[in-house]
């Protein structure tokens, strides 16, 4: 039986110099292959998480992780995933 997909959309605006961005995708990749899981990790820029279509893209995760780094490019961004995740009680990690 092939390995269960799990997608994973990561709440903030990737910054290749941040330690912790790395982190948090090595992070996520380890807890996969512990679980024998195949994962996909996207991660969401906070000014599209502003748009009207935000909340349908946000459904299509398994879960979401607000990423550490701030400051966000869009506050606003940033918490209205954090309230759709909070809301709809779906799976997320605040670090």
């Amino acid at each position: 039986m092939p390995a269960r997909t799990v997608r994973i959309g990561v709440i903030g605006d990737f910054n290749p110099e941040y330690r912790s961005h790395h982190a948090t995708n090595a992070a996520l990749q380890h807890a996969a292959a512990q679980l024998g899981l195949n994962l996909g990790v996207t991660w969401l820029a906070t000014g599209s998480l502003a748009e009207p279509l935000a909340l349908e893209r946000l459904a299509a995760f398994d879960g979401l992780w607000a990423a550490s780094g701030s400051p966000y490019g869009s506050m606003e961004g940033a918490l209205a995933a954090i309230r759709f995740a909070r809301v709809r009680e779906w799976p997320f990690v605040g670090t």
